[in-house]
């Protein structure tokens, strides 16, 4: 129970009660009383806590076409397929494409249709595929517990959201351990208040899912932008200096201080590399060669180990990003 020394002042509280707390938790952990949210990518879920705990922000940064918006969606339904015993819903500020675009790309990832094919008018969408998309809506409307906002707002309109939306929800299912996963695409869509720049609406949308991680059950998972460093010559061309770095990031400071875990989707195709990095990667697809190499980096990890390389591949044209399993061993790397 905190005490207050006035009207004025803030919370405080003896380091029994935080003592308390841990070891609560602690004990909750290890009877398996609570768990993280698993992923599908196994790889990933090793390299962190078992996967995303709750009250934690993840931001997904990459370049465009790496994949951070695919893995995005990916992680809208999967993990409500990897917990099914957790009580939670999804609320998607999906400010980069409408909603019904995103049903488009799950469409996809099920039926392993491209976009093109789906929305085609030729032979590829027949009566027999309309009705397999049809199956997959009606199939996913009724088994995940997703909304979503189109229109984009403010730092202060989004804190507002979410709060009503998690109150809506908790009350609805007369769940007091009930939690919501939400879903940022991508900060630099954030709708500016008059006179903020972008790095300016970047800290207060960091500074909001702080503060809201620490009054709700709640986990954020963002989706962010590299900059143009990362595509200089002189670092194409240095295996040492190819993977990605803090400074890749835009707004990297207020993303690093904000963000639990930082997660660093690159293709390395794209730059035209032969191979990637000092371990010297293949760019691509050792068993198929046409198929494009996928590097995630594990930049910032707050309860473990960072410096981590996960070999994936790409299979962005189905909007989906899978684990690259080599025979010889299990696809992931440690950078020291």
């Amino acid at each position: 129970m905190g005490e207050k020394s006035s009207e004025r002042s803030l919370t405080f509280s003896h380091i029994r009660n935080a003592g308390k707390e841990v070891l609560e938790y602690m004990d909750q952990r290890r009877k398996g009383l609570a768990t993280s949210l698993a992923t599908r990518w196994k790889k990933f879920n090793r390299s962190t806590m078992g996967g995303l705990d709750w009250n934690v922000i993840m931001t997904i940064a990459g370049m465009s076409g790496s994949g951070k918006s695919s893995i995005a969606n990916d992680l809208e339904t999967s993990l409500f397929d990897c917990n099914p015993d957790e009580n939670f819903s999804v609320l998607s500020f999906n400010f980069e494409m409408l909603a019904m675009k995103q049903v488009g790309r799950k469409i996809s990832h099920k039926l392993y249709k491209t976009v093109s094919e789906l929305y085609s008018s030729n032979e590829d969408l027949n009566d027999d595929m309309y009705q397999r998309a049809e199956n997959v809506v009606n199939s996913i409307s009724n088994k995940y517990s997703i909304y979503y906002v189109d229109i984009p707002g403010t730092v202060e309109e989004m804190y507002n959201t979410v709060k009503v939306f998690h109150e809506m929800r908790q009350e609805k299912t007369k769940d007091d351990e009930y939690g919501t996963i939400v879903m940022i695409d991508h900060t630099l869509l954030t709708r500016h208040r008059a006179g903020d720049s972008e790095r300016e609406s970047l800290v207060k949308l960091y500074r909001m899912m702080m503060l809201l991680k620490k009054e709700l059950k709640c986990t954020f998972i963002v989706i962010s932008q590299l900059n143009r460093e990362i595509e200089k010559s002189e670092r194409l061309t240095n295996p040492m200096q190819q993977y990605p770095m803090k400074k890749d990031i835009f707004g990297s400071d207020s993303v690093y201080h904000g963000s639990d875990y930082i997660l660093i989707t690159h293709k390395p195709y794209m730059l035209n590399m032969q191979t990637y990095g000092p371990h010297h990667l293949p760019v691509v697809n050792p068993d198929k060669d046409s198929q494009a190499m996928i590097y995630w980096h594990i930049l910032k990890n707050r309860d473990g180990e960072s410096g981590i390389v996960m070999q994936m591949t790409d299979m962005l044209k189905y909007n989906r990003v899978d684990e690259y399993i080599k025979k010889e061993d299990n696809g992931q790397l440690e950078i020291k």
